[in-house]
């Protein structure tokens, strides 16, 4: 699912800039015809991404996790909802998070681009190879493992700095 994501993610960049480009060019009525289309495509592509990453219908109003059981979960984001159903590697590992640990991760993270994040995650959480990655994002492996890199240096300095470090 993850790469399905980062799929449309990729066509949708690449929609943007060919609008873009079509749109510094335009002089016909036909030019304007295919600027309509592009953004009819760009706007799907978003719809899709959204309805993807929520996991649910977007602007949906009464859907599933809406309702009064479903309230007390939390999916943060599409990389933390793809894994919930694997197995742990560990069985010793705990399944509920207490509130400030939960808000610790989200410290640590709150430092790393949306790129950053999505790397990190899928090499982490879904444990793709850094190959793997790369092609899905179409980068070099090395791009990939300095983006990882990176990730855990800036991660690790704002878990040294983070004011959550002077509560424990």
């Amino acid at each position: 699912m993850i790469e399905l994501l980062y799929e449309y993610k990729r066509t949708l960049r690449e929609t943007k800039k060919l609008r873009d480009k079509l749109k510094a060019n335009a002089n016909t009525p036909e030019d304007e015809e295919d600027l309509k289309l592009y953004s009819l495509m760009i706007s799907d592509l978003q719809y899709i991404i959204e309805w993807i990453g929520r996991g649910r219908q977007p602007y949906a109003k009464r859907g599933i996790d809406r309702r009064e059981a479903y309230r007390r979960l939390i999916f943060t984001d599409e990389e933390t909802m793809s894994a919930i159903g694997r197995p742990l590697k560990s069985e010793a590992v705990e399944n509920s998070v207490s509130e400030l640990d939960r808000e610790r991760i989200e410290d640590v993270l709150s430092v790393l681009t949306n790129k950053e994040k999505d790397i990190f995650f899928m090499n982490k959480v879904e444990q793709l190879s850094y190959e793997r990655i790369a092609e899905l994002i179409g980068v070099k492996k090395t791009t990939v493992q300095s983006h990882i890199n990176r990730c855990e240096v800036k991660m690790r300095k704002q878990m040294d700095n983070s004011m959550f470090s002077m509560i424990l």
